[in-house]
């Protein structure tokens, strides 16, 4: 008995020296959005007061499009997604994109409340803001559950929908970024509040991009440095 206890007592002190290791090495602490504007927000990105928050946005292209399109990003991203697509739209359409609560630089919901319902009322609220009556919803993952059900609230706004790999109904994915899983497992995910392994951000992008060689070094460090953005790993825990 005596030897099993010593067994037990070691290996508990390995695994605890083992977890303190593992914090020291990959302790990040949150950033402020003052020091991360500076280089992920530059023009054409501002800030605009919707239910509480300073939600990051750009809105580009020509301001009398009657139907602007509203381009929104799967979780852990960021309005950073539709670089490529803003870039081929804006000389012809209006559009806009925002970082959505909990990711980016707009950071956590005040009340906490993660539930596809209260994004789709933020949705509603953020257009409101602008004056968008009519718009089309373009979405990727996360993105694409919150349009669908932005659209069955008020469905006259919603001129129809553009869906990219959207969640939203039942599936088994083949497998599930090493970030997603992390943030799962409770003892595991308030750790993950204060650290941040560069190589788990790496390898949960690399994990939902089809082409492996869009992963560049600067994707890397940009989902790196926003997930730091203070209050946003603690939102992953709690969505």
């Amino acid at each position: 008995m005596r030897i099993f206890l010593k067994i037990f007592v070691g290996l508990t002190g390995l695994a605890t020296l083992l977890l303190l290791g593992f914090v020291a090495f990959n302790w990040a602490p949150d950033r402020s959005v003052a020091d991360l504007q500076r280089r992920w927000a530059p023009p054409p990105s501002i800030f605009i007061e919707v239910a509480g928050m300073q939600v990051h946005m750009r809105d580009e292209g020509p301001r009398d499009d009657p139907v602007p399109l509203v381009l929104l990003h799967g979780t852990s991203a960021s309005l950073h997604t539709w670089d490529g697509w803003t870039a081929g739209l804006k000389a012809s359409r209006r559009v806009i994109r925002i970082d959505l609560p909990g990711f980016g630089l707009t950071g956590p919901y005040p009340d906490s409340d993660y539930t596809v319902e209260h994004y789709a009322k933020f949705m509603h609220a953020f257009l409101d803001r602008l004056g968008v009556t009519r718009c089309v919803l373009v979405r990727n993952s996360f993105g694409g559950q919150v349009s669908i059900v932005t659209a069955l609230a008020r469905p006259a706004r919603v001129d129809r929908l553009i869906l990219i790999d959207s969640s939203g109904y039942p599936m088994v994915p083949d497998s599930i970024p090493l970030a997603f899983r992390i943030a799962r497992l409770p003892v595991l995910s308030q750790i993950a509040r204060v650290t941040l392994p560069r190589r788990a951000v790496e390898e949960s992008i690399r994990n939902v991009y089809g082409d492996p060689a869009r992963v560049t070094p600067t994707l890397i460090e940009r989902n790196f440095e926003l997930a730091l953005r203070e209050g946003n790993r603690a939102a992953l825990a709690e969505r």
